[in-house]
């Protein structure tokens, strides 16, 4: 289905327009904002600006066609369930060959969730998330760990810290960690998709 762009004073409003045009419920809407803009018709007001198109579900079935596919292809005794959350779609990984999708901190785990981002976010109009063995749980409950541990080494001796090179995943929850500290900050440093992340004194 081909996006078309509505405008109103405030995203529900945008998102209920476009249930009305394409004769729909508010909550089968996909959308992306385009931009936000502020006019003045004799006094200031917000206006939003979004493509959005019908979801039914079909987008869902092609990501689950193409991940069987990857599986066939690499030949790995591996299933897979597909949860609908807010906001997000949750892929759980099950079989054998786990341990194949965890190697080196789940290497292959994160690159099947950076394609199916590329190729399936926008169309399914969610992010989405690919689990293990509770792999993702696991790994934020150690990078938080350590994250506190370098955050109180930085306060009591000043001197900055790097953590070793990290995927998006993972200086996400170095940074949100971090940010709890009105005396610090962290910086990603590197042009790579892995990247180190320094935490110092503001």
């Amino acid at each position: 289905m081909k996006k078309k762009e509505f405008s109103d004073i405030s995203l529900k409003d945008a998102i209920l327009k476009a249930a009305e045009e394409f004769n729909t419920d508010e909550e089968k809407i996909r959308y992306e904002i385009i931009t936000e803009k502020t006019r003045y018709f004799g006094h200031r007001q917000r206006e939003i600006f979004i493509n959005a198109w019908p979801y039914d579900g079909s987008e869902e079935e092609e990501l689950k066609s193409f991940l069987k596919e990857i599986i066939d292809q690499m030949q790995l005794d591996l299933d897979f369930e597909i949860e609908d959350k807010k906001g997000f779609l949750r892929v759980n990984f099950r079989g054998d060959d786990y341990k194949l999708l965890l190697y080196q901190n789940g290497n292959l785990l994160n690159a099947i969730q950076y394609l199916l981002n590329r190729l399936f976010s926008d169309t399914v109009g969610k992010k989405i998330f690919c689990e293990c063995e509770n792999f993702r749980k696991n790994r934020e409950r150690e990078l938080t760990n350590l994250s506190h541990h370098y955050a109180k080494e930085v306060q009591k001796k000043g001197k900055p810290l790097s953590l070793k090179e990290l995927n998006p995943f993972e200086r996400r929850i170095v940074h949100i960690t971090i940010n709890k500290y009105s005396d610090l900050e962290s910086k990603s440093m590197g042009d790579s998709f892995l990247k180190v992340i320094t935490i110092k004194r503001k």
